[in-house]
């Protein structure tokens, strides 16, 4: 039952989840100050809404999934349509009590229910963007998570030595970064289910999305704060090119999900090369919690399948 539940919840990809949200809430952080505490928040709140994202996926292809994917646990059996709606209601109930409970700020609120309708609509078109949006808008949450009232006042701005046209530019260009990435993401994955043909060259190109975050650096003051951010762009790319590298020739469709789920978890070292801009080390924390929670279900549950 166990591995049913973590198969339903699609294991593998789950340590990026809080990633998004605590990338933008790092640049808030760092850009225009915030609250760590709201900022860590976030990020668990990203996760249940990311798991409310994959349960509503579930239940809403159940038909599809007897046919593509009979694998899955609804079509096996192991996990029933009432007990997949019950857990699909929790993880929402579970963000929006953490973003009751500490408070968070409106504009955190108003992002929420902007991803969930994006999750929403997602499952039920299946555009390749509106994929990437939801990643995308994640990020834009945890800025707004941590954004202090005032913090657009020209004031604010001047005390936290920041110009405000660069900050909003930065955080604009993270989640059109991200959005382009889980874009390409989705596109790799698409007809995962019945995958036999070998693909083109754009497939390397495409993971050059990983680098657009990048261009939030040049918001940073001091240009040392940028170099581990560009590491993990970097990886995140290099990542990419080894993952898609045995798509070029026919293959099974177990070969493409299995390309899809690394330049999923790729993502990660994007994310921790955004969480380390500052020096707080509860960031630090949750960085090194997050890749050793990464390296540990691939090593010891690669038998729980992800993307």
């Amino acid at each position: 039952m166990l591995r049913s539940w973590l198969q339903f919840f699609r294991l593998p990809n789950l340590p990026t989840a809080p990633g998004d949200a605590l990338a933008g809430a790092v640049m808030g952080v760092a850009l225009t100050g915030g609250d760590v505490r709201c900022a860590l928040v976030a990020g668990a709140a990203a996760l249940f809404l990311y798991m409310y994202g994959l349960a509503d996926n579930d239940i809403v292809g159940a038909k599809s999934d007897a046919v593509n994917a009979p694998e899955r646990p609804i079509p096996r059996g192991e996990i029933s349509l009432r007990s997949a709606r019950i857990a699909r209601s929790t993880c929402l109930f579970l963000a929006l009590i953490l973003g009751a409970l500490f408070n968070l700020p409106s504009a955190w609120w108003m992002g929420a229910a902007v991803l969930t309708g994006l999750i929403c609509l997602y499952n039920r078109v299946k555009s390749t963007w509106l994929m990437g949006l939801c990643r995308g808008v994640s990020l834009l949450c945890g800025v707004m998570a941590v954004a202090r009232p005032g913090v657009l006042s020209n004031e604010a701005w001047k005390m936290a030595g920041h110009s405000p046209e660069w900050t909003v530019a930065a955080l604009v260009a993270m989640v059109f970064g991200w959005t382009l990435y889980i874009a390409a993401v989705t596109k790799i994955s698409e007809g995962e289910e019945s995958a036999s043909e070998g693909l083109g060259k754009w497939r390397f190109l495409i993971g050059l999305s990983a680098l657009v975050p990048l261009v939030a650096c040049a918001a940073f003051p001091n240009p040392r704060q940028a170099l581990l951010p560009l590491i993990g762009g970097l990886w995140t790319f290099v990542s990419w090119c080894a993952a898609v590298a045995p798509l070029g020739e026919p293959h099974e469709s177990a070969v493409r999900r299995a390309a899809v789920g690394r330049t999923i978890g790729a993502l990660l070292y994007l994310q921790i090369g955004f969480m380390l801009v500052t020096p707080h080390r509860e960031f630090l924390a949750v960085a090194i919690a997050l890749w050793l929670a990464a390296r540990f279900i691939r090593r010891f549950a690669s038998n729980i399948s992800g993307s």
